[in-house]
């Protein structure tokens, strides 16, 4: 089984021309652009690839929050909302999932 701090999150627009590779905590490990990209202009291109991005390192943030969630509950122990309030920048899973859908216009 893969440890938390090996898993990484491919995250790609719509049209799968340009997919960016997350590590476990949000790091863009890799860029990933179709050949189709070439047709853009650069300034559309960079706002595409920041747009996929900020959804990639955003998945691997709330891999942080699944981390310690999964390490609670194989303690048995109860993680209080403080905990959350000190990585104010780790989405939980319906934030992860609204900043994809209004970003990548899913």
């Amino acid at each position: 089984m893969t440890t938390f701090e090996d898993r990484t999150y491919e995250v790609f627009n719509q049209r799968r021309t340009v997919g960016v590779l997350a590590a476990h905590g949000g790091a863009v490990r890799g860029i990933f652009l179709h050949e189709d990209v070439r047709k853009l202009p650069e300034r559309v291109l960079a706002q595409e690839i920041l747009q996929v991005a900020a959804v990639a390192s955003a998945r691997g943030r709330l891999s942080l929050r699944e981390q310690l969630a999964a390490s609670a509950e194989s303690t048995d122990q109860h993680l209080g909302p403080a905990v959350y309030e000190l990585m104010p920048e780790v989405p939980t899973e319906e934030e992860y999932e609204a900043f994809k859908r209004q970003t990548l216009k899913y």
